[in-house]
């Protein structure tokens, strides 16, 4: 009976390695796939718009913040490059990696939610530094 329980443990745990390394295979793949297809997705919807720049610029009462935009813009870009760099170099990106580039997104994209004439400009110019500040700290953190 001893014996029988030993095997079934080993058959169990040989499975489990089975399972275990096609699915980080698999995981990967998908991270690299379809996560870099779901950053690009977003990006190109703010893109679609003008970006942070074109959406600054086309209000009077920005216009003269524009600058800070297109550091946005751009860094934003370089956060998904560098995404698409570490999958074909063989590193995988984290989860937690992709996340945070979607969420840094996901914020730039409720920036548009209101005109930019609408709303007062000390508010708008808050939410961009901060979201300025949350993109530099984020690409500190990464290879360039």
């Amino acid at each position: 009976m001893h014996k029988f329980n030993f095997h079934k443990k080993l058959l169990f745990s040989a499975l489990f390695v089975f399972i275990l390394i096609p699915g980080n295979t698999a995981f990967a793949a998908d991270i690299c796939k379809e996560g870099f297809k779901e950053l690009q997705n977003s990006q190109g919807v703010i893109q679609d718009k003008g970006g942070v720049w074109g959406y600054l610029e086309k209000s009077k009462n920005l216009r003269s913040e524009s600058i800070l935009g297109l550091q946005i813009d751009g860094k934003l870009q370089r956060l998904i490059s560098i995404f698409e760099n570490l999958c074909s170099e063989g590193k995988i990106p984290t989860a937690s990696l992709h996340s945070q580039i979607l969420n840094l997104l996901g914020d730039t994209r409720v920036i548009f939610n209101r005109g930019g004439d609408r709303r007062k400009k000390e508010q708008l110019m808050e939410t961009l530094n901060t979201l300025h500040k949350n993109i530099n700290e984020l690409l500190a953190k990464l290879p360039n």
